[in-house]
């Protein structure tokens, strides 16, 4: 249907000039907000490594609820990842998780607490209560605070050092190390 055909190439040149504006609208103020939570660029792969990007992505663009949620879900997945890897079976609270990590001396008391900073709320985003933020500049510095807070979390337990070209993890055990010395990475370069 030629008449079908002509409103489909209409549609699609007006959302693809839409999406323009909108891009050329908001670059500068996308640009401040990722460079304000550049995240940490190299850790390892896991699955949630590539969900941690998109905590600051969604920050980036603007979508400050998705980052808040995501950003609280991926530390839950951290949380669980400490337990596994220090010997034992994650319990469904995050709060005893992370309690226990702090007691048995794999996290810092520091870490926990950014970790609990991290969750607050985390009920009311991931539910949509009514009590979450409404306010866009309110949301927008939530959302800030929570993706730093990632960023921070993720630069202590996956801290790394770089000795003549090469990566060299301080907790190897969170890295998965091959046979040959090389460790499989996610990298959050933009």
């Amino acid at each position: 249907n030629k008449e079908m055909d002509a409103q489909e190439i209409m549609q699609r040149v007006f959302t693809e000039d839409g999406i323009k504006q909108e891009f050329e609208q908001t670059l500068s103020s996308r640009v401040e907000r990722y460079l304000k939570v550049k995240p940490h660029g190299i850790v390892p792969l896991t699955e949630f490594a590539p969900v941690s990007a998109e905590c600051t992505l969604l920050f980036r663009d603007g979508h400050y609820y998705g980052s808040v949620a995501l950003s609280q879900a991926v530390a839950e997945a951290i949380a669980k990842f400490l337990c596994v890897r220090n010997g034992w079976k994650p319990k469904k609270s995050f709060e005893e998780n992370v309690a226990k990590l702090e007691t048995r001396q794999f996290i810092s008391k520091d870490l926990k607490e950014k970790f609990l900073r991290l969750w607050e709320k985390r009920d009311d985003y991931h539910h949509l209560n009514p009590s979450i933020e409404t306010d866009r500049q309110k949301l927008e510095t939530l959302a800030y605070e929570k993706v730093l807070l990632l960023k921070e979390i993720e630069s202590e337990v996956f801290k790394f050092s770089v000795v003549d070209g090469k990566l060299v993890p301080e907790n190897r055990k969170y890295w998965a190390l091959q046979q040959n010395g090389t460790v499989p990475v996610f990298l959050k370069l933009e």
